[in-house]
């Protein structure tokens, strides 16, 4: 239930700065917009209800009040009274409501684009502060438009959604995020994706700010952890052994193998899932084949694009007159996979005999249901439809099914082949990762889409790792092969270290082009937000030189250093083992932030 709070209640509330732990958010617009039926959709109750905000038509929210948002733990909705009225004049309206306090803003309008709405936006940006403009009753415009004769839909969206970004650019606001929601049926137009985009903001807002994240991740006691490891290894085993050992591990993690089999019923998407995995659309080059019939006639083999080790096998779909079930296990060959991804709409008779099979393999299976969205999209239909009681239902039926066959505890995802970061696809990826062991977890989590800001998250952290390790060994055979080689050694290590990064974090031209085919977006635009990281074809070896010129170690790297003396011996040349330590620490900021950048700009609608 939500939380009601008099304007007096929050006088005492001071700005917070960035990566505070609750959030206050101001939704504002001007009169009749819709903002508290606004407030209410998100805190996910009708007008009605007892604690909800109040609707007025005519006399409007007359004072500031806050609502505890049940969706989003520790945010706080603000429903600000409407600007331009004669209670709030627009020239006095910012500072009564003191803009500075709130962490972030929504812009809720209807019909047309204000003086007021530019207004808000202009003074949001002074405060280097960011919002989302919602327009409302998108369906009542609809409807009225409906009865040209000329009338397309989809067309008419666009040019509303048009209309509102080249106003809100010539406000001075340069990638304007829109959305075109209905108050009346919250399923229709952008009113999901409003939600997962708040979600992401949110998240985002609780995370520290650029500098105070630069600044966390190079303090002292990253230093101490990754340092500290490194000493205790090297008490145990002389210089050149735990290189000799540590280089073995990175062998064994880039090669290792990872066969992951899409099995299944004919039509239930098992080739757009293998094509989601890998990061591509469906009609891209090398994608597997879809159709609304049978297209996977055999067993197929699809390598991961940029790690060739992960390799997705597309199964053809089982129980059709060329793969019978009782003949489907012989000529798949199930016993060279690692696990298995049962795709299913409906648990069938034949999914009982896969997962049987499995069972007797003593392998792992995880039963999925891919496309989600559409059985969503056709129960919505229903008076009383509840995502997320309907999405419960689907799931324990599935995980009955399961248990009858003497599967203690059944894995059930119900994911969207569209859209990986809704429903249940982030925990099928944990899932995954927390039960392979430790090589084949990081073949899959490299080569997993980056399409969240957790996935982001867990490849930086998989990747820091690493870092201390390959510093060592680069810095160790810069040492030792210098005079020997054309190109040293430790730079041709260094090069296709950095390469790896960026392609782990999807910067590279062939992912960027399928990610911008994906999500029909110009590859250019794409490009525009990568600010800070060259792409992995750009990485020479005069680049990597320039790097290393260009990283001094701060100071406190320097006296870490210093109390473990066989790095003092590590100069590669003038190169030593901190500067290179240094400059991969700082290397995969600036390609975990330019990924975040362009993650986003995928995103927008």
């Amino acid at each position: 239930m939500s939380a009601n709070s008099s304007q007096s209640d929050t006088s005492a509330q001071r700005e917070h700065p960035p990566g505070k732990s609750s959030l206050d958010v101001a939704i504002t617009g001007g009169p009749g917009v819709g903002k508290s039926s606004l407030v209410n959709a998100l805190c996910n109750m009708a007008d009605n209800e007892e604690d909800a905000a109040t609707v007025d038509m005519i006399q409007g929210t007359k004072e500031l009040k806050g609502y505890l948002c049940p969706s989003y733990p520790d945010v706080t909705l603000w429903d600000l009274p409407a600007i331009g009225t004669h209670e709030f004049e627009a020239e006095k309206y910012v500072k009564e409501m003191d803009f500075n306090k709130y962490d972030f803003f929504i812009i809720v309008s209807e019909i047309s684009f204000t003086e007021h709405d530019a207004m808000l936006a202009r003074e949001i940006w002074k405060r280097k502060k960011r919002f989302l403009y919602v327009r409302t009753k998108v369906d009542v415009s609809i409807a009225d438009e409906k009865r040209n004769p000329h009338f397309m839909e989809d067309k008419t969206l666009k040019e509303i959604r048009n209309y509102y970004c080249e106003n809100l650019a010539k406000a001075g606001e340069s990638s304007p995020r829109v959305f075109l929601i209905s108050n009346w049926d919250l399923s229709m137009y952008d009113f999901p994706l409003l939600q997962r985009t708040l979600q992401d903001e949110f998240i985002d807002l609780k995370r520290p700010s650029d500098s105070s994240r630069r600044a966390k991740w190079c303090d002292i006691s990253t230093f101490i952890a990754d340092l500290e490891n490194m000493k205790a290894v090297l008490r145990q085993r002389n210089l050149p052994d735990v290189v000799a050992q540590i280089r073995q591990e990175l062998d064994l993690l880039s090669n290792a193998t990872l066969d992951i089999a899409i099995t299944g019923h004919t039509g239930t998407g098992k080739s757009s899932l293998v094509n989601a995995l890998r990061g591509m659309p469906d009609f891209g080059e090398g994608s597997a084949k879809t159709g609304l019939k049978q297209t996977t006639m055999s067993v197929t083999k699809y390598q991961h694009p940029k790690f060739p080790k992960v390799t997705l096998w597309d199964l053809p779909g089982i129980g059709t007159d060329e793969f019978k079930a009782d003949e489907y296990l012989e000529k798949v060959d199930f016993s060279k996979y690692d696990f298995f991804i049962i795709a299913s709409e409906r648990f069938t008779e034949s999914d009982t005999q896969l997962a049987r099979e499995i069972q007797k393999m003593k392998k792992k299976f995880y039963y999925v249901h891919p496309k989600i969205n559409l059985c969503m999209a056709a129960e919505r239909r229903k008076p009383n439809f509840n995502e997320m009681e309907t999405l419960e239902d689907l799931r324990q039926d599935c995980c009955d099914k399961l248990r009858k066959l003497g599967e203690a505890s059944p894995k059930v995802f119900l994911i969207s082949n569209w859209d990986l970061s809704m429903y249940d696809f982030p925990i099928l990826q944990e899932t995954l990762q927390n039960e392979l062991n430790h090589l084949k977890r990081h073949a899959l989590l490299l080569s997993m889409p980056t399409f969240s800001r957790d996935i982001l998250e867990k490849k930086k952290s998989e990747m820091r790792k690493l870092i201390w390790r390959q510093a060592l060994v680069s810095s160790y055979f810069g040492c030792v092969t210098r005079l020997a080689l054309k190109l040293p050694w430790h730079i041709f290590f260094l090069v296709t270290t950095l390469k790896k990064l960026c392609m782990a974090f999807g910067l590279d031209e062939e992912s960027l082009c399928s990610l911008a085919n994906r999500v029909g977006k110009p590859l250019s635009e794409l490009k525009s937000v990568i600010k800070k990281s060259p792409l992995a074809n750009e990485i020479s070896e005069e680049f990597v030189l320039d790097l290393l010129a260009k990283s001094k170690a701060p100071t406190v790297l320097e006296q870490i250093v210093a109390f473990i003396p066989v790095l003092g011996s590590l100069v590669s040349g003038t190169i030593s083992f901190k500067t290179i330590y240094y400059m991969l620490q700082c290397f995969l900021q600036d390609v975990e932030e330019d990924a975040e950048n362009v993650r986003a700009k995928a995103s927008e609608h």
